[in-house]
């Protein structure tokens, strides 16, 4: 008989982070404490967001979509680069352990973790959500009076330029507003992945709506007394995004039918390809309407704008070739 006088969470406690943390003792002999607190901790991370996401209280109702539909998630923030691809393949497998733990079975489990969120470049079958700008001036409407102005400014900025989530939090403001106004585009460098960096020119061009994002941008920096960023001082990356207002605005996002900050991003890519080539991305219709010479190179320049090195990544956001 266990322990604890209840059925809730396979009779392992009422609360849904303790009973984890509970069971993982069991399952190690109430031995391997830096193991268990690891795993605890990656576990609370996943119970904060069923019971957001789900409102589950209880692991008997964790089931099989529920745990796909975390692995989603973190797939959706590996994308945006909040989120390295080892840490969220630990999570996911510190959440097979947990539920065996407790189940005392395997039926409810994710097979292969790396599967999820170690690919990086897979094509893109299904349109992206926030191609409807109306859409995403509601969701930028919605966060403001929710008193998210970082994220609806990052929702802004990402939408205007198809940057990083990493980009848009950490873009030199001031420069960007001078570019703008100077030659009409931006070169985005600060918040780069690795491997291009700062010193590879990245040039994006401003359209008018793009004026007015880096300028409310701006006035926003200036009121919350940061510097040249959105990053308020002695705020880090990880504060803000994390475990701050852009991680609580995920679900907003979600209730406009858009998966994730990089979702944005994928719109604009889809709408720069229109701009391009006169034609809707592949994404979009199913299939390739361009001209191939003139695809290839939206291709090229779009693969560009985003700040990758490889032309085939592109597939990830606009859809393949036929």
């Amino acid at each position: 008989m266990n322990k604890f006088p209840t059925e809730r969470n396979f009779g392992y406690g009422k609360q849904l982070d303790w009973a984890g943390h509970q069971a993982l003792l069991d399952l190690y002999g109430r031995g391997h404490y830096a193991t268990v607190a690891t795993h605890s901790r990656r576990w609370s991370r996943f119970c904060a967001w069923a019971r957001a996401e789900h409102g589950i209280r209880d692991a008997r109702h964790i089931d099989q979509h529920v745990i796909e539909d975390y692995a989603a998630t973190l797939q959706g923030q590996v994308n945006e680069e909040s989120l390295s691809i080892s840490y969220a393949q630990n999570l996911l497998s510190t959440l097979n352990t947990a539920l065996e733990a407790m189940r005392r079975d395997k039926l409810v489990r994710l097979d292969s973790p790396s599967g999820w969120v170690g690919l990086r470049s897979m094509v893109r079958t299904d349109p992206p959500g926030g191609m409807d700008r109306v859409q995403v001036d509601a969701l930028i409407a919605r966060l403001r009076k929710l008193d998210y102005r970082r994220a609806a400014s990052v929702v802004r900025l990402v939408r205007n330029f198809g940057l990083r989530l990493r980009e848009a939090v950490l873009g030199d403001l001031h420069e960007w507003q001078r570019q703008a106004r100077t030659f009409g585009k931006i070169d985005i460098r600060e918040g780069t992945k690795g491997g291009r960096g700062r010193e590879v020119e990245r040039w994006v061009v401003v359209s008018e709506d793009g004026m007015l994002a880096i300028s409310e941008a701006m006035h926003l920096s200036q009121s919350l007394g940061c510097e040249r960023n959105l990053l308020k001082s002695a705020e880090s990356f990880n504060d803000l995004v994390n475990n701050g207002e852009i991680n609580l605005t995920r679900r907003h996002l979600h209730e406009f039918g858009i998966k994730g900050y990089h979702e944005l991003r994928a719109a604009w890519a889809c709408e720069r390809y229109l701009q391009e080539t006169g034609c809707p991305a592949p994404v979009m219709r199913g299939s390739r309407l361009a001209d191939p010479a003139v695809d290839a190179e939206a291709r090229r320049i779009i693969a560009q704008e985003l700040g990758h090195n490889r032309i085939d990544v592109v597939v990830e956001y606009i859809g393949a070739r036929p």
